[in-house]
């Protein structure tokens, strides 16, 4: 293998595309590696963890086709420390020679073999989705997934297509968010899918602000993620998820609308001063205003505020994990918010003010005992 890239940033720019994937401790040597494949007028790389895969494609000069595999954080700090010039990287057998400026660096790869092979996913199960929309599903629904690896139907976002709106749904048994987006989808009808967080954070941040629609094939046990450079291959979670819908409450029929940005800034105060154990923060509910109180007995500190507010109802005190709280606040865009209560130990809802159009969004958050 021979070949030519046109810049070190170039190449520096594919090896952090696929960067994220490679696992920093591993049982199996060659997952540390990145694949290089030069062909036709382009180089891939490549790197898995065999649950998620990403291969990119960079424009190259090939003067001779062929593979390698080459440890993959250490080639990325040679690269980086590269000046912007154009990159040679010649293979003899399992020795690799990188060429730049006045500067040659050897170091011995694996042969490709040994490389993991890419899912072949056969599916008639695909959908172009817009940047904007994927990357409202993931920011509003990812930061509910659970981390407790005993529960595995927790442990990514379920995503069903409907005929008019993609839904997304995490929750980690005590917090949960929620959000259908309107978007065309030619696979309607398909029962729900499990996708690892992992893999939704790296299709945030390929995507990052582009206009590009990336185009969705979902196969038996597996999510492929076509970009314009890039392809994301992630294991889906074979797991059930719960019956979301019976989870969220009908009955909450306590409104009340506050400043978002205010509510927000108060929360940030009071939490200084709330318990470390259960990031405890008390809402006292009265017509007009939320007064929000902590304390910490280890430190003998208390914070109170009042945030005013719309509702007229009657009195009520609940608490939450201010937490929990402060996620779904930078979630909504609107300018103000809406908690929607029933009893003080019954589930609460928070939902925009008003919201955006196309877009249903609700969180659910369990309340937290009382302490004085």
């Amino acid at each position: 293998m021979k070949v030519t890239i046109p810049a070190s940033s170039i190449l520096m720019s594919g090896i952090q595309t696929v960067l994220n994937v490679v696992p920093p401790k591993t049982t199996l040597p060659i997952l540390s590696n990145i694949l290089l494949e030069a062909q036709g007028d382009s180089l891939r790389i490549g790197a898995t963890d065999l649950d998620l895969s990403i291969v990119t494609t960079l424009p190259a000069q090939v003067h001779e086709e062929g593979s390698i595999t080459i440890p993959a954080r250490k080639f990325a700090e040679m690269v980086r420390e590269l000046p912007d010039m154009p990159v040679d990287i010649e293979v003899d057998g399992v020795k690799v020679k990188t060429t730049c400026d006045q500067g040659v660096f050897r170091v011995i790869g694996v042969d490709k073999d040994e490389f993991p092979s890419l899912p072949e996913i056969e599916s008639d199960k695909t959908v172009s989705v817009p940047s904007s929309v994927l990357q409202r599903l993931i920011r509003k629904t990812l930061f509910a997934v659970s981390t407790d690896e005993t529960r595995p139907g927790l442990g990514g976002a379920y995503c069903r297509f409907e005929p008019d709106t993609i839904l997304m749904v995490a929750t980690d048994g005590h917090r949960l968010a929620k959000v259908a987006v309107r978007a065309d989808s030619d696979i309607s009808g398909t029962e729900g899918i499990i996708i690892p967080p992992k893999a939704l954070n790296n299709i945030a941040r390929l995507i990052g602000d582009s206009e590009d629609a990336p185009r969705l094939t979902i196969g038996e046990n597996h999510i492929v993620f076509e970009l314009e450079e890039t392809t994301v291959y992630s294991r889906l979670i074979e797991a059930t998820f719960p019956d979301y819908e019976r989870v969220i409450p009908q009955g909450n029929t306590k409104t009340i609308t506050i400043d978002r940005q205010k509510l927000q800034g108060a929360v940030r105060r009071v939490a200084v001063l709330s318990n470390a154990a259960t990031r405890q923060i008390r809402f006292s509910i009265k017509p007009g205003v939320v007064a929000l109180s902590s304390s910490s007995h280890d430190i003998g500190g208390e914070a109170e505020e009042e945030v005013p507010t719309d509702y007229e109802g009657e009195s009520l005190d609940t608490a939450y994990d201010y937490r929990y709280v402060l996620d779904v606040l930078e979630r909504i865009e609107g300018d103000t918010v809406s908690f929607k209560l029933d009893t003080p130990v019954s589930a609460g809802l928070i939902v925009p003010g008003d919201q955006d159009e196309g877009e249903d969004y609700v969180c659910l958050i369990m309340p937290l005992r009382l302490t004085d």
